[in-house]
């Protein structure tokens, strides 16, 4: 009974260490975690606890081999020690969102972890190799916070949310934008089941609304302050990057989803089979390179220079337009996107995303149409752009910046509505 209790007993404190650290961290894990920037080498959430009740195993049978052996004077100090810092990992990172503090910690941590290695490899070498995978973790854990410290994370979000977008009174070529989340044309639970309202709450009300409020946070005195959204994707690099092409990538998803699908225009299905052979051919390798793409990111449909479509896969914040493409189609694979409904099935989520696509806004995208003023009588014309504004011939109107105003009257892009097709 004794030899159990000599390894039930570390292995216990060890899971009661991580589960009180989860509640700590809960909340960071679904607010603010999502908003960093991480390594294309970061995991899926639901990696984490699957290889943490694997290591506190490890570690509980580890100290247990020690005292069943009558060799643990001495090292249960270092075991104590090192699982303190373990939790306080936990408490400094994402209670306090300190990453410094973290990698301070996690530095310290492993350091812990590698003189009880030493100690029992003294005393018991199978006691030594089952810390191995652990220390192998919490070396790879500090790579993954050093990262998210180097490349920067977003300051605290207010809690309220714009809905108007303000542009401070300067000379108009120092005009700064403020940017604002933008409408949904549906209700918050209009998409359920397949979306649900607490799937909005957050990814829209929350994690949208933090990477909007960072942006406005971080441009002031940057040459960004005076750009739209669109050119801060093309042009910027670092935090002010990621806060803007996630803005702009979540912005552009939400709009093309509707509760109330319309059968695909003959002229989308024509110009996606003579790309990929079929719509199903399509569908079956845009949802391939979704489910396959590792870790977060986005998989876009975009267009390149002569029309031609093509798949591709971003990780993290990535968008076509960096890489001179149109974005026409996108779906989002973070799993803050559908892990309220769908937990890790990410394939079904995918499969449940092809329902709630707007053909017509995708169709819109490939095949640019005229946008008329509602104040006065002008129509943008993307065969003709607008020169005289820097707009060249041949822009979509979903591509014209969004401080771009009617050159007739000065009314902002915002209040022009498609010119429809008779």
């Amino acid at each position: 009974m004794k030899k159990i209790a000599a390894y039930l007993i570390p292995v216990l404190a060890c899971f009661a260490v991580g589960i009180s650290a989860s509640f700590f961290q809960a909340s960071s894990i679904a607010e603010w975690y999502p908003t960093l920037t991480k390594p294309t080498l970061t995991p899926p959430n639901i990696v984490f606890p699957i290889a943490w009740s694997v290591l506190y195993l490890c570690m509980g049978l580890s100290l247990g081999r020690l005292i069943v052996r009558r060799q643990h004077k001495g090292i249960i100090r270092l075991w104590v020690l090192q699982l303190i810092a373990n939790f306080l990992w936990s408490i400094l990172f994402f209670t306090l969102r300190n990453p410094l503090a973290g990698f301070i910690d996690i530095v310290l941590l492993n350091i812990l972890v590698g003189l009880y290695i030493f100690a029992a490899s003294r005393r018991d070498r199978a006691a030594a190799w089952l810390f191995v995978p652990y220390l192998l973790w919490t070396l790879f854990a500090a790579y993954l916070n050093g990262y998210i410290l180097l490349h920067g994370t977003p300051a605290a979000a207010p809690t309220t949310i714009q809905t108007e977008s303000l542009t401070i009174s300067k000379p108009k070529t120092e005009r700064i934008m403020v940017h604002k989340m933008p409408e949904l044309p549906y209700s918050t639970e209009a998409l359920a089941p397949k979306m649900s309202k607490e799937t909005f709450e957050y990814h829209y009300g929350k994690h949208l609304q933090t990477y909007v409020d960072n942006l406005n946070r971080l441009i002031p005195g940057t040459p960004y302050e005076s750009m739209s959204l669109q050119e801060i994707v093309k042009k910027a690099d670092g935090p002010i990057f990621n806060n803007a092409a996630q803005a702009w990538n979540h912005t552009f998803f939400f709009l093309m989803l509707t509760p109330d699908q319309k059968p695909m225009p003959q002229k989308l299905a024509d110009r996606i089979a003579r790309d990929f052979g079929s719509v199903e051919a399509f569908k079956e390798e845009f949802s391939k390179a979704a489910t396959g793409l590792f870790g977060s990111g986005w998989t876009w449909l975009a267009a390149d220079k002569d029309g031609k479509l093509q798949i591709i896969s971003e990780s993290n914040a990535g968008n076509p337009m960096t890489k001179g493409l149109k974005p026409v189609m996108t779906i989002d694979v973070w799993e803050h996107a559908y892990y309220i409904d769908y937990r890790n099935r990410r394939a079904d989520f995918i499969k449940s995303y092809w329902e709630l696509i707007d053909w017509d806004k995708v169709a819109d995208r490939i095949f640019p149409r005229k946008y008329h003023c509602t104040a006065c009588d002008y129509v943008y014309d993307p065969a003709k752009g607008d020169p005289e504004s820097g707009i060249a011939p041949g822009t979509a109107f979903e591509d014209i910046p969004d401080d771009w105003v009617c050159p007739v009257c000065g009314l902002y892009k915002d209040s022009f509505k498609i010119v429809e097709e008779k």
